[in-house]
Order: C-alpha cells, then sequence, then structure tokens
C-alpha cells in the first residue's frame, strides 16, 4: 500500500512539469494569435489609409489638370476668336477705334454699321466690349440723311443698348445718365430703364433734376435754354412723376407768368404728379389772378376750374369755384362753371346744343341711365356744392337757372335704381334754356362789337 502512494505521489510529481508545459504552451499561442490579429488590423488601417491619400492626391491633380485644360481652351478660343471670328466684340471694337472723321463718309458709314450690326447679334456677350468703347470716349459724325437727321457713333452705341431691352444692358444704360447732352436723349434713356425695370426710377430722377439745375443756371445768361427747360420739366413731373420736384417748382412760384397770367403747362403737367395736393397751389394762383386784375376783367384759369371740379369737396376747391362765380366777369365762364358739373356724357345733346366752350373728359363721365358707384358720390358731393351756391346766389337769377337744371341732371346720376333710365330734361327747363343761350349769344356778340372797335 505505501509502495502504491509512493507510486502515485511520483506520477503527480512527474506530471507537474507536463502540465506547466501545457498550459504554457497555450498562453503563448493564443498570445501569437492575438498579436498575428492585431498586426492584420494595423496593416489593414495602414492600407486603407494610404489608399485613401492616393485617392486625394489623385483628385487634386485632376482638379489642376482641368482647370490646365479650362484655361488652354479659353485662351485656345480668344486667339481663335481674334484671328478667324469676324464679329468678335472686342475686334468690332478695336475696329471703330480706327474709325473717324478722317475716313471717307461712306465707308465711315458702312464700317461703323457694319460694328454695330456685328454687337447687336452678340447681344449680352458684347456689353464689355461695349462699356470700354463708351468710357474711352471714342466718338464721330454719321451722316444718313436719307433715313435722318445727322448722328454720332454715341448716339447709335445708346440705340443699340435700348434695343436690347436686358437688365445687363440697362445697367451699362443707368450710367449713361449723369452724361446724357440733351433732354431728348435723357427722356428716351429714362424710357428705356423703366420699361426694364421701375427700379431705375431714383437713378433717372436724380440725373433729370441734375441737368435740369445745369440749364437753370445757363438759363441766366442766355434764354436758349427755353425749351430744354420745359422738356425737362415734363421728363420730371410726367415721365418721372417726381413729387419733390412738383412742390418745388410749386413753391417757388414758377407758374407766375406777366399780368396775372399763370403757366398752364405747369399747372397741368404738376397737377399729374400731386393729383389732390395741387389744389393749395391752384387756390394761390387763383388769388394772384384776383389781385392782379388791376380793373381788367377777371377769368380765373380754366385749366384751374377743370382741376378743383375733380376735388370738388375740398374747401379751397369750392373756395375757388365760388371765388370764380363771384368775380368772373364773363357769363359765359359763370355759366360754364356750373354747367361742367355734368357726370352725364350726352348732357350737352339732352338739352338741345347748348353752349359749352369747355371739352369734357368722357373717360370722367357716365352715360346718364348707367349705375356707377363712384359716378353716385361724385354726383352727391356736386349738388352739395350747388347747395352751397344756391346759398349765396340765391338772389342771382342767372346763376340760379342753370343751377335747376345741373342739379336735376345729378340727382338722376345720383339715383342707383338699375331701372332709372336715361335722363330728360324737363320741360320747364326749355324757357331757361332758351333763356342761357340768348344771354350767352349777346354777350358774345357785344364781345365781337368791341373787338371791332379796338
Amino acid at each position: 500500500m505505501d509502495e502504491l502512494k509512493n507510486s502515485q505521489k511520483n506520477v503527480n510529481t512527474g506530471n507537474k512539469p507536463f502540465l506547466a508545459g501545457v498550459i504554457l504552451w497555450i498562453v503563448v499561442l493564443c498570445a501569437s494569435g492575438a498579436w498575428l490579429k492585431h498586426s492584420q488590423q494595423q496593416a489593414v488601417n495602414n492600407r486603407e489609409q494610404q489608399q485613401q491619400r492616393l485617392r486625394e492626391e489623385s483628385d487634386r491633380l485632376h482638379t489642376q489638370l482641368d482647370e490646365a485644360n479650362a484655361l488652354y481652351l479659353a485662351e485656345a478660343n480668344r486667339l481663335n476668336a481674334e484671328s478667324r471670328d469676324p464679329l468678335d466684340p472686342d475686334r468690332l471694337v478695336n475696329q471703330l477705334y480706327g474709325i473717324d472723321n478722317s475716313i471717307d463718309e461712306y465707308e465711315r458709314n458702312y464700317l461703323t454699321f457694319y460694328c454695330l450690326h456685328g454687337l447687336l447679334k452678340n447681344e449680352t456677350n458684347s456689353l464689355p466690349a461695349i462699356k470700354n468703347l463708351i468710357i474711352s470716349e471714342h466718338n464721330f459724325d454719321l451722316n444718313l440723311k436719307q433715313i435722318y437727321t445727322s448722328r454720332t457713333l454715341r448716339q447709335e452705341i445708346i440705340n443699340l443698348l435700348m434695343s436690347m431691352k436686358t437688365r445687363s444692358a440697362a445697367d451699362l444704360l443707368s450710367q449713361l445718365l449723369p452724361a446724357a447732352q440733351d433732354a431728348k436723349e435723357m427722356r428716351n434713356l429714362c424710357e428705356t430703364l423703366l420699361s426694364v425695370s421701375d427700379g431705375y426710377r431714383p437713378y433717372c430722377i436724380q440725373a433729370a433734376r441734375a441737368m435740369y439745375a445745369r440749364l437753370i443756371e445757363e438759363q441766366k445768361d442766355t434764354n436758349a435754354n427755353a425749351s430744354e427747360i420745359k422738356s425737362m420739366r415734363s421728363i420730371l413731373l410726367q415721365l418721372l412723376q417726381d413729387k419733390e420736384f412738383a412742390k418745388d417748382l410749386m413753391e417757388q412760384k414758377v407758374w407766375r407768368k406777366e399780368n396775372g397770367k399763370i403757366d398752364i403747362e405747369v399747372f397741368t403737367m404738376s397737377y399729374k404728379t400731386l393729383q389732390e395736393d395741387v389744389i393749395p397751389y391752384c387756390h394761390e394762383a387763383a388769388l394772384w389772378q384776383l389781385e392782379n386784375r388791376k380793373g381788367k376783367d377777371f377769368n380765373i384759369n380754366s385749366t384751374l376750374i377743370d382741376i378743383v371740379e375733380e376735388y370738388i369737396t375740398h374747401p379751397q376747391a369750392s373756395d375757388i369755384l365760388l371765388m370764380a362765380l363771384k368775380n368772373d366777369t364773363r357769363l359765359l365762364n359763370r355759366y360754364d362753371i356750373i354747367l361742367a358739373l355734368s357726370l352725364d356724357q350726352g348732357f350737352t345733346l339732352k338739352i338741345e346744343g347748348l353752349y359749352w366752350p369747355r371739352v369734357t373728359d368722357n373717360d370722367k363721365m357716365i352715360i346718364s341711365n348707367a349705375v356707377d358707384l363712384k359716378m353716385i358720390q361724385k354726383a352727391n358731393d356736386r349738388l352739395l356744392f350747388l347747395d352751397t351756391v344756391a346759398a349765396q346766389f340765391g338772389n342771382d337769377p342767372q346763376i340760379m337757372q342753370a343751377v335747376e337744371i345741373v342739379r336735376s341732371n345729378l340727382r338722376h346720376t345720383a339715383n342707383s335704381d338699375p331701372d332709372k333710365g336715361e335722363w330728360v330734361m324737363e320741360s320747364s327747363f326749355k324757357e331757361i334754356r332758351d333763356n342761357i343761350h340768348q344771354q350767352i349769344d349777346d354777350e358774345i356778340r357785344a364781345l365781337d362789337e368791341e373787338r371791332v372797335k379796338k
């Protein structure tokens, strides 16, 4: 038994080194596997990084190559255009630089319009070359009497840009505004720019004001600029609708003329811009006319009457009409003020041809059987004014007989009944109408006799 135990003990003692070796071998094997796996992963990562760097470098090189090719092609195309394309904008402009007044007129005209036609065919691609030409201020005369009066290269370039009607062409045109040579050129430039975009209006106004101020300053020495000044006022007031300029003219009393007269055109153009805001200036002008009559006949300008009748509810507008009815020395004018208050297109025919000197704007009137809310309001406003007239001129039979006819007509216009039918003059008005007509005829005859005596 003791020998068996000793034998087992010896076996166990002998197995320990073996087991230790096996365990060590397993550990070494696992470590080797882990190191091998790590090494493989590291190699994969290194390879991917290297491939990424290679791709980036390849992309950079391709980009540089594309850019180089583009530059090469652009330069090649430029050289090719210069040598072969007869309509290249730069080539055409260079040809224009070589033309001046020393060249034969026929050849000058032929070469110029050949170049201009080529620039037009290039459209907006020719703008850089045209801009350089404008900046250079190169210019010469063109004379085509069979087509139009004498022109210059500069004027034809401007016309070319106008014909393009593009934003880029308009931008270049806007730079020419301060250098416009006269009112006609300024108008053409402004009209073209506004046809492209209303955003150019401030630039047009600024340039037009500057030209107007320059003309006014020059007029101190000569009256040669009178027509140009008149044209510039039209541009600023009618085309550009410059309200500040219109107010300045009114404040400066540009409308005043000799002998108590007023400048009709200034008031008409300013009215289109200022609308109701022009009424205070109309009132001032009417008072000025009244103050300057100096014992002579007093007739408030009919243009003022036409303007204020559109805004009859304005206190100063009503005051002007009442002032005219009270102070006007001609019966015809007093009747005209009342009769012109009708809003009926066929009023003069319906009262069978009663003389009416002022031409009525049919766009501001209606057929008497129409129902128009805007006209109904205007008719009611004018009826209120007639009530004021009746209160002040109730003892004046001449004024009151005209008031009765127009009041009847306005009441019909103010009627909102869709079946109201046409306005018909009452039979009792026929005698009044004949009486008015006779009075007007007598006055006209007396005036004619007076002229003959003078």
